[in-house]
């Protein structure tokens, strides 16, 4: 089963790291890890894992029994009161070192099964590594994620008038194609296009728009970011010239072991301080899931990220363009 081989993973990367634990305890609050090594798919609104080297015991609400069996989940724990839970959590922890995620755990949460004697110990690094490296079933979910990615915005295009409406038809193409969304749809038009984390309004779309997007499916997230002109000044053509070639330059960094860092510098000589954000990021359940700019050793095969140069002006506009690769033992493939 795909849980037990990325719950071997976990636990050889906890063993290395000589970290003493009985057991993980892993809510879903929500929680990409949760999902990750569960492998299921749904709000499960209150649910938890408790993972122990070897094993892993499901515990769902009512609401939810039915539908964890479904998705292969044998022989779920039915949970109906806080007590029971608390009983499973300290039960699975004979020494009471307990592994938790702590970016994610609740403070409040984490007090209370403190106050029950437990020591709560951080493994959020060893789910980071575990999460880098991507298995044969998670590329294949990714590869159609962004190939329905792409033809959402082939399919989208023509007769562009209007930000807003842009990215309300790339999303309905996205999910007409039984994919979800894995993060709001940005249409930045013309000096839009300057602000990088812009929120997609109702601007005319005169000359250019900057769409930044991905499909999301069965919880692998593509992104994708492309500028799509009906008219091309200068200014743009220059700009977009000097992200193309920053963009061949990290590629070629990475098709011969270089590093994040490298990437980072070089695309930060070409494009100058008008570049203002990481060159990329890692890519999985989580669009964002570790920055490239301070990746400082040799990517690894299975590993999944983003190259996204990009030169902003306030006064004028930006370009972006970003794909998404895959690290094959034969160099870096784009998906």
């Amino acid at each position: 089963m795909i849980f037990l081989r990325r719950l071997k993973r976990l636990w050889d990367i906890i063993n290395d790291k000589n970290i003493k634990i009985d057991s993980i305890y892993l809510p879903n609050v929500p929680d990409e890890n949760f999902y990750y090594l569960t492998n299921l798919e749904g709000p499960f609104e209150g649910c938890f894992a408790m993972v122990s080297d070897g094993g892993m015991e499901v515990a769902v609400s009512e609401l939810d029994y039915e539908t964890a069996k479904k998705q292969g989940i044998k022989k779920p724990t039915l949970i109906t009161k806080r007590s029971e839970k608390i009983e499973m959590i300290k039960g699975r922890a004979p020494t009471g070192n307990v592994g938790i995620v702590a970016n994610k755990l609740p403070y409040l949460t984490g007090k209370r099964l403190e106050s029950f004697g437990l020591k709560l110990i951080d493994v959020s690094k060893c789910f980071d590594e575990c999460r880098m490296t991507k298995d044969k079933d998670e590329i294949k979910l990714m590869k159609t994620a962004v190939n329905t990615s792409k033809k959402a915005l082939e399919e989208s295009t023509s007769g562009m008038a209007i930000e807003n409406d842009l990215a309300v038809k790339i999303e309905n193409i996205i999910r007409s194609k039984g994919c979800g969304i894995a993060f709001p749809t940005i249409c930045a038009a013309d000096r839009n296009s300057a602000l990088p984390h812009y929120t997609t309004g109702f601007a005319k779309i005169n000359d250019m728009v900057l769409v930044d997007f991905g499909a999301r499916y069965k919880g692998y997230c593509a992104d994708i970011t492309r500028c799509v002109f009906k008219r091309k000044n200068d200014w743009f053509l220059r700009t977009e010239n000097k992200v193309m070639e920053a963009y061949e330059k990290c590629l070629s960094i990475a098709n011969n072991n270089g590093t994040g860092e490298e990437m980072q510098k070089a695309a930060q000589s070409i494009l100058g301080k008008g570049f203002i954000h990481s060159i990329g990021h890692f890519l999985g359940r989580d669009v964002h899931e570790n920055s490239l700019s301070n990746f400082k050793r040799p990517f690894e095969k299975g590993m999944v990220f983003t190259i996204e140069p990009g030169l902003y002006d306030v006064k004028r506009g930006g370009v972006r363009f970003e794909n998404d690769f895959l690290v094959t033992k034969n160099g870096v493939k784009e998906l």
